[in-house]
């Protein structure tokens, strides 16, 4: 694999480079003497057990939870510090057990990032932790603070490194008279494919799938799939050239969800299922494509390993030509909590966190593609991990800019698009819900999200004008999408 350069990806790149495993030390002090000859034992009191600290960590991610629990378990019997790790993962309700605790109080020692702890007040500034020892050990994108920082403050070293793309079921194409070389390379055409798996399914396989139980999928059905056509300049909405929100281009995906739906070809019970359901439901061999990202090489081959034969292909264009390039991200990390009771401890626990070791040994097994140097040569493996392959990063791919970090509580009343408030970043995902469960035409769809972009242009406004928000952090004018 070609090495990184520090600045910039290679050729090749997943941005995980090779370097020193981080060791967690501890300083061991000695007895008192209570006056006696330092040379005598005599009169000499033992060192007290340190009393146990329990740190309590909470994350979003599922995938991983069987090596995270493994290493865990681990540092919980060796660490010399008498540190326990309290590892809680809720990938369905992470944001509102996370408002709750803020509520009660009981915010975790340390949780995985999400915008709402920014706004919460919660991350501790982690530079002055930042040593020349951990810059030797992450690419520099890790650990530079990213725009929705305040003061320059880093809130998490980025530690994912995520590409999106479409996985397809070579077996289900063969059955239905599909070349299983050949992949749709447009929406129409992978309209078409999937009416043809349905048709031949029986009434038991199905063309695709759709997990909006979890509506922050629509990101994954939607939004990055749009990227290869053109249709996004920044992330979730935003435009960095333009400096304004549009929601506009997403309108014709929408109504594309809702037309396979309608002809049947998408498996049953939308927005009953989520994305683990669905995954399953994959690897089982009754749905024919879906959207993925590079953590699920390791769900496919070891949380719900595949019993078919499955690839990995770009996302289909719009209109048959390629504008933009593939989407990856780098995201995701640790935060500690500024206020925690057990701030030494968590400052460990966040190091063994980040340590080579947790991420050469998720890179090992297929789960990511990490910033951490370390585990680059670990995280594709073509020939031991199935599907890895078509998650590389190409010379085409393209780091989409970051949406401004909004405080939705500057406006009050919030505005509304339709009846649903925006007051959070997920109601992005609640209005293309709300549309897609109401069959609406695309006339309809088009003025939703045409209203959904004036408010988050009133309310980025109200940002600026509160100071709350830099606009001109967020604003790249020569961005493009296609190399």
């Amino acid at each position: 694999m070609k090495q990184l350069s520090r600045n910039k990806w290679g050729n090749r790149s997943l941005i995980t480079i090779a370097a020193v495993v981080l060791a967690l030390s501890a300083g061991c002090s000695s007895g008192t003497n209570n006056g006696k000859d330092a040379s005598s034992t005599a009169g000499v009191e033992k060192e007290k057990p340190k009393e146990k600290v329990t740190i309590k960590v909470w994350t979003n991610t599922r995938h991983d939870l069987e090596v995270r629990e493994g290493l865990i378990k681990k540092f919980n019997e060796t660490n010399p510090d008498n540190i326990q790790i309290d590892y809680k993962v809720y990938s369905d309700n992470y944001n509102e057990q996370l408002k709750l605790a803020l509520n009660a109080g009981k915010l975790p020692d340390i949780a995985y990032y999400i915008p709402d702890l920014s706004n919460a007040d919660y991350p501790l500034d982690l530079n002055p932790m930042i040593t020349p020892e951990i810059r030797k050990r992450f690419d520099k994108s890790a650990l530079t603070a990213p725009p929705t920082s305040k003061n320059g403050e880093l809130d998490r070293v980025f530690e994912n490194v995520t590409t999106f793309k479409l996985v397809y079921n070579k077996d289900l194409f063969k059955a239905s008279g599909l070349d299983p070389e050949k992949p749709p390379t447009t929406w129409q055409e992978m309209q078409q494919y999937a009416k043809q798996i349905t048709a031949s399914g029986g009434g038991k396989k199905f063309g695709l799938g759709l997990p909006i139980k979890q509506t922050a999928f629509w990101r994954y059905y939607v939004t990055y799939p749009a990227v290869v056509s053109g249709d996004i300049y920044g992330r979730d909405g935003w435009n960095a050239v333009t400096g304004k929100y549009d929601f506009s281009p997403f309108a014709k995906y929408v109504k594309w969800w809702i037309d396979v739906n309608k002809e049947g070809s998408v498996f049953p019970g939308v927005g009953n299922y989520d994305n683990d359901m669905i995954r399953a439901q994959f690897s089982e061999g009754n749905i024919g494509m879906l959207s993925a990202a590079t953590w699920d090489i390791g769900v496919f081959n070891d949380q719900f390993p595949a019993k078919i034969d499955w690839a990995v292909a770009d996302f289909p264009t719009w209109g048959g030509k390629v504008l933009g390039g593939p989407a990856y991200e780098t995201a995701g990390g640790y935060s500690i909590n500024k206020k925690t009771e057990h701030l030494n401890e968590a400052k460990k626990v966040w190091e063994f966190m980040i340590s080579d070791e947790m991420f050469v040994t998720l890179a090992k097994k297929g789960l990511g593609s990490f910033t951490n140097l370390a585990a680059q040569e670990k995280s594709i493996q073509p020939v031991d991990r199935k599907g890895s392959a078509g998650f590389v990063i190409n010379g085409k791919s393209t780091n989409y800019p970051m949406a401004p970090l909004l405080d939705y509580s500057v406006l009050n009343p919030p505005l509304k698009v339709g009846s649903i408030d925006v007051k959070k970043a997920g109601v992005v995902n609640d209005v293309m819900t709300e549309l897609f469960i109401k069959g609406k035409e695309l006339p309809e769809i088009e003025k939703g999200l045409q209203e959904l972009g004036d408010a988050f242009n009133k309310l980025t406004a109200a940002n600026v004008e509160a100071k709350t928000v830099n606009l001109n952090k967020y604003l790249q004018p020569d961005f493009k999408s296609l190399k």
